[in-house]
């Protein structure tokens, strides 16, 4: 998973040096580690879960639609001051995004190989009053998070997750105690969820639920 094609892209395409390529990598290595140890293994014990959000899934184009505003503003010597004014948004290569949404899919395909890990709608269906109920103790008792958040962990709640792994550390912060003492989930970062999921592989003692988000 270390390289879904996107990243070499940018560098290509920009003229980006590798240093910006190792950096990027460095910076979200926890993660990557986290689901490279969940695809090959899937089938070695104990039996765990993996889901995904389609939320969270979808939130990675806005992401890398941002990542790549950034490269072009910074490519064309714009200040950084100003790039958060929408009135300096460049327009993106249309083929660029073309080649970008073919390689993501490409790298869901091999996540979601032979129930690797599931994707999950985040409609609330037949519970649709609890989906209501969660949501909203989470938006009215933590005044930092936001929706998509809060709907995210709705979701993990709803299916019973034992962990919500994250890389947000304001959100952990925000509600993690809460919700470890209202709904029994850990939200772990994934370095964490690296461990446990190694420790428990060698235990093989206990069945868990993860779910893993953002």
């Amino acid at each position: 998973m270390h390289n879904s094609g996107v990243l070499t892209l940018f560098c290509d395409r920009y003229g980006l040096s590798e240093e910006f390529r190792e950096v990027y990598l460095a910076r979200y290595s926890s993660s990557i580690s986290f689901i490279d140890e969940i695809i090959p293994k899937r089938n070695v014990g104990p039996a765990c879960d993996f889901y995904v959000s389609y939320l969270a899934l979808n939130e990675l184009f806005s992401a890398i639609r941002d990542e790549l505003r950034t490269i072009i503003l910074f490519k064309n010597g714009l200040p950084i001051s100003r790039w958060r004014d929408g009135r300096n948004f460049p327009d993106l290569p249309e083929e660029c995004m073309e080649v970008i949404y073919a390689k993501i899919q490409g790298t869901f395909d091999v996540l979601f190989e032979n129930g690797a890990i599931v994707p999950l709608s985040d409609e609330p269906e037949e519970s649709g009053d609890n989906f209501s109920e969660i949501f909203a103790w989470l938006i009215f008792s933590n005044k930092g998070i936001e929706t998509q958040d809060a709907i995210l962990l709705t979701t993990a709640i709803l299916i019973e997750a034992g962990y919500f792994v994250t890389k947000d550390d304001k959100l952990r912060r925000e509600v993690r105690d809460t919700l470890r003492q209202r709904y029994h989930i850990e939200l772990i970062q994934p370095t964490s969820a690296l461990n446990r999921l190694r420790s428990m592989r060698k235990r093989g003692s206990f069945y868990t639920k993860h779910l893993s988000c953002r």
